[in-house]
C-alpha cells in the first residue's frame, strides 16, 4: 500500500510540473540553484526552456548551473552561443562575461581575456569583468615569465653540458697523448733493416770488417814469428 501511494505521489508531481508556466519553472529552478542544488535547478531550467525555447533567463541559468557542476566545456558552449544571439548589450555582457569564466576554468587563458574584452565592449562600467579581466591577464603574464625562465634554465643546462662533454673530450685526448709518449719511451728500438742502409753506411761496415781481418792476420805473423805452436784442428 505505501509503494502504491509513493508511485501515486510522483506521478501528480509530475503532472504538477508539466502543467507549470516557463517563469514557474525558472522561480522553481532558482531556488534550487540558491539551495546549491545545481542538478535539481538544471531540470526545472530545462523545463522551463521546453515550454519557453526562446527563454534567455532560461539558458542563461542553464548555462549558470552547469557550470557549477563543473561541466565547463558545456557552459562555455551555451554562453557562446548566448553571446552570439541576443541583441541586447547588457544581456551580451552577461553572456561574455561567464562565458570568460568557463575559459578560464578551462585553462585557455587566452580566450577568457578576449571574452572578458568584449563583455567589456557591450558594458565598459561593469567592475566584476574589469577585475576578471585584470586577473586573467597578470596570470598570463606570470605564465609567460615562468615559461622564459624555464627556457632560460634549460637552455644554461644545455651549455653547461655541452661544456662538460667538451672537457671530457679535451680530458680524454690529452691521456691518449700522454699514453702515446708513454708508449714510445718505453718501446725498444727497431733493428735497421739492411735493405734501408745508405751505401755510405754499408760501405762502413765493410771498412770495419776488413779492419778487424788485417789485425788477425798481423797477430798470427807475430806468433809464427816467435815459434808458437798453433793448434791446428784437422778435418777427420
Amino acid at each position: 500500500m505505501k509503494n502504491k501511494t509513493f508511485l501515486l505521489l510522483l506521478v501528480l508531481s509530475s503532472i504538477t510540473t508539466l502543467a507549470q508556466h516557463p517563469n514557474q519553472l525558472i522561480r522553481s529552478g532558482n531556488y534550487e540553484y540558491q539551495d546549491s542544488s545545481f542538478t535539481e535547478s538544471e531540470k526545472y531550467y530545462r523545463e522551463a526552456l521546453i515550454k519557453k525555447p526562446g527563454s534567455f533567463e532560461a539558458s542563461f541559468n542553464l548555462a549558470d548551473a552547469i557550470y557549477k557542476q563543473e561541466n565547463f566545456s558545456e557552459s562555455s558552449s551555451l554562453f557562446n552561443a548566448l553571446a552570439e544571439k541576443t541583441e541586447q548589450k547588457i544581456e551580451k555582457s552577461k553572456s561574455f562575461h561567464n562565458l570568460g569564466n568557463s575559459l578560464f576554468k578551462e585553462q585557455k587563458i587566452d580566450e577568457a581575456i578576449e571574452a572578458y574584452k568584449n563583455a567589456l565592449r557591450n558594458n565598459p562600467d561593469d567592475i566584476d569583468t574589469k577585475f576578471n579581466l585584470a586577473y586573467a591577464q597578470k596570470l598570463k603574464q606570470q605564465q609567460q615569465n615562468q615559461k622564459q625562465e624555464k627556457e632560460e634554465q634549460e637552455e644554461e643546462q644545455q651549455e653547461e653540458e655541452q661544456q662538460e662533454e667538451e672537457q671530457q673530450e679535451e680530458e680524454q685526448q690529452e691521456n691518449k697523448n700522454e699514453q702515446s709518449k708513454e708508449q714510445s719511451k718505453e718501446e725498444p728500438k727497431q733493428p735497421q733493416d739492411p735493405n734501408e742502409m745508405t751505401e755510405e753506411e754499408a760501405q762502413q761496415i765493410l771498412d770495419a770488417l776488413q779492419q778487424q781481418e788485417r789485425e788477425v792476420q798481423e797477430d798470427l805473423q807475430k806468433k809464427k814469428s816467435k815459434g808458437v805452436k798453433l793448434k791446428i784442428l784437422k778435418d777427420w
